[in-house]
């Protein structure tokens, strides 16, 4: 399990704390509410491992407790982190997260040309802190050309339960642009050609029965 030191703080000017390398944010759930102070290197080092699904064991005051973070906030100019909130659920009490979905394999449809694209990114479920998992990898070596992932495609999650629509596509292979552009080219002159075979026989061709030729 991941881990991340905090140390309280009081309601002083956050921009100072910012200065000296420490956000700031607060913790809370189990009765407890308190305002916290990380160091701005370990929970930056932290989110580039973690999910927001990931529980961490968050070190304050000689304890340690199993949370998830709830909240990020960031610079609206740098994008830096500027606030963190904790969350500590209960054991027994059930959380609703999103887990990040991991697509493995080559898909079928690829290999002939398609294009895999992603269409989620996570799905939302809701089930104990300990079954759900950090992240849920999908194989979609399976998947042919035109052909679509969608939620109730995925595997079950024992003792979670999935919020996210089953009807929700979650990736597609993708037919080729330039296949689809060559079959309406090629109908188009198909339809282009109906008309002139039908149009009037020309000048000398022998009349049809019941029609007279023109005299010159």
């Amino acid at each position: 399990m991941y881990k991340l030191g905090a140390v309280p703080r009081g309601k002083g000017n956050p921009r100072a704390l910012r200065r000296q390398g420490l956000i700031p944010g607060v913790v809370y759930g189990r009765g407890i509410h308190r305002l916290i102070q990380v160091q701005q290197g370990e929970l930056e080092r932290l989110l580039g491992q973690i999910t927001r699904s990931s529980r961490i064991k968050l070190a304050l005051d000689g304890e340690e407790w199993e949370a998830f973070i709830k909240e990020i906030q960031y610079h609206p100019l740098t994008d830096r982190v500027i606030h963190v909130d904790f969350y500590l659920p209960s054991p027994e009490q059930e959380v609703t997260l999103e887990i990040p979905l991991l697509l493995r394999g080559d898909p079928q449809g690829r290999r002939l040309g398609g294009v895999l694209r992603r269409l989620q990114t996570a799905i939302r479920v809701r089930g104990l802190p300990e079954r759900i998992p950090e992240k849920l990898e999908v194989d979609v070596s399976g998947l042919g050309l035109g052909e679509t992932l969608r939620v109730r495609d995925l595997p079950l999650l024992e003792g979670v339960k999935v919020l996210t629509p089953p009807e929700t596509p979650l990736a597609t292979v993708k037919v080729p642009r330039r296949e689809v552009t060559v079959e309406v080219t090629a109908a188009a002159a198909a339809e282009a050609e109906a008309p002139a075979a039908e149009a009037a026989p020309a000048e000398g061709e022998a009349a049809k029965p019941g029609e007279e030729k023109a005299s010159s």
